[in-house]
């Protein structure tokens, strides 16, 4: 059983502009590719979970619906239209069958998984099919709070090109998700029903979900305010991921970079600087020299 934090989805406006900023921080970027449902996206790998940037790239295809009704790309517009940053929260899957009825006994109602394909770019210009296989979970109340379940159906052909997980800032996995929420207790239900009970733990001004890989957090506005200065005029509505934690190498290394790039930094500490929403994708980047281990 997995159910780590495989990948949150980054909605932003420019997906060129946003890939162009992301270089500059200091990540190496996959080729772009496209999604049925009208999106396209970049990639920012490492070694166990990744960011992915996306943006609408054919809005002519925002109403395609899947087996379910769901419409994927219709919601990475509508996060847009109340500003860039995290619409979905991509969790992991080795084995979808099983992964979807241990949902269904923690009291989830999933709806039946559904696959859908798309051309990778493979070393020396090849493309070819791959499959993925989403369990989406989809609450209308709370509809930034979307997790799904993801299983890679060809994992032999998505990562590739193991250089582009060792970024120039050295960072090397998303260690925490980072939710706003005036109602934190009740926001969290949302969790309860995908990771168990036993995932979810109460902290300072919220909660916090515990995964396999990276925790989710879901706090008041003074919470993440107390935790992030660069979010001391946080908006508490809606319900939105705001916020990502990454482990890196080196913070030194990190701000050289973006010294070099004229990227701007707030240092926290001696081993931490946060990124402001505003630089890439509406979403605070907290960088920490640490371990990444996310297990």
């Amino acid at each position: 059983m997995s159910l780590g934090i495989d990948h949150p989805l980054v909605a932003v406006h420019d997906l060129e502009a946003a890939a162009d900023q992301a270089r500059r921080l200091g990540f190496r970027l996959n080729p772009r590719h496209q999604h049925p449902w009208g999106t396209d996206n970049y990639l920012l790998f490492f070694p166990e979970n990744f960011i992915e940037l996306i943006g609408i790239g054919r809005p002519e295809l925002l109403d395609y619906r899947d087996a379910n009704g769901f419409r994927f790309g219709q919601q990475v517009a509508d996060r847009l239209q109340i500003g860039e940053g995290i619409a979905m929260l991509a969790l992991e899957s080795e084995d979808m069958a099983r992964d979807h009825q241990t949902l269904i006994l923690r009291g989830a109602k999933p709806p039946s998984p559904i696959v859908f394909r798309r051309q990778a770019h493979l070393p020396g210009g090849r493309t070819e099919e791959v499959g993925v296989s989403l369990d989406i979970l989809h609450d209308t109340r709370v509809p930034y709070l979307t997790q799904f379940l993801c299983q890679q159906l060809r994992p032999e052909l998505f990562r590739t090109d193991s250089s582009l997980e060792h970024h120039p800032n050295t960072a090397k996995g998303i260690t925490a998700v980072w939710y706003v929420s005036a109602a934190p207790e009740q926001d969290t239900n949302a969790f309860r029903t995908i990771h168990g009970d036993q995932a979810v733990h109460h902290c300072e001004g919220g909660y916090c979900i515990e995964t396999e890989k990276g925790n989710a957090y879901l706090l008041t506005p003074s919470a993440l305010a107390t935790r992030f200065p660069l979010l001391h005029d946080i908006e508490p509505h809606p319900t939105r991921g705001v916020a990502l934690s990454l482990a890196c190498e080196s913070i030194a290394t990190a701000q050289a970079h973006w010294a070099a790039h004229d990227v701007a930094w707030q240092p926290i500490s001696r081993k931490r600087s946060d990124i402001a929403p505003a630089v890439l994708g509406g979403t605070l980047l907290c960088f920490e020299e640490r371990s990444a281990t996310l297990r």
